[in-house]
């Protein structure tokens, strides 16, 4: 297999990764990465970054020389194994008791501002 479609084969899992674990949705693998923002590590980033200009350089023979293969395969193995440990239920479950917690903490305080009110006004 060569250098372009080894390259061309790592960019499409980790996107199809990308969508199952985080739900980012990309044309390409350098637009799910854009997409995903802060929800990856820099870490991570950097390394999709070796990925993607590695994938820029796949239409030129000659600029193909360029690409450093082990430091592809290794941003490769770090971004799967990251997405791997991922657990796209928990994340959602967290997110709604954040959010569901953050509702109950407004309800509070407007309620303790209410009470606060009435006592200020004298009603109680």
């Amino acid at each position: 297999m060569d250098i372009e479609a080894d390259i061309a084969t790592k960019a499409e899992t980790l996107r199809k990764a990308m969508h199952s674990k985080l739900s980012i949705k990309g044309r390409s693998f350098a637009g799910a990465v854009r997409r995903a923002g802060r929800l990856l590590p820099g870490r991570i980033r950097r390394q999709a970054d070796v990925i993607i200009k590695a994938q820029e350089l796949g239409g030129h023979p000659k600029l193909m020389r360029m690409v450093d293969q082990k430091a592809v395969d290794a941003a490769f193995k770090d971004i799967k194994g990251y997405l791997a440990g991922i657990d796209p239920a928990e994340r959602k479950r967290s997110w709604w008791l954040k959010w569901t917690g953050l509702n109950v903490l407004n309800v509070l305080i407007v309620a303790v501002c209410f009470v606060i009110w009435l006592l200020w006004s004298g009603t109680i």
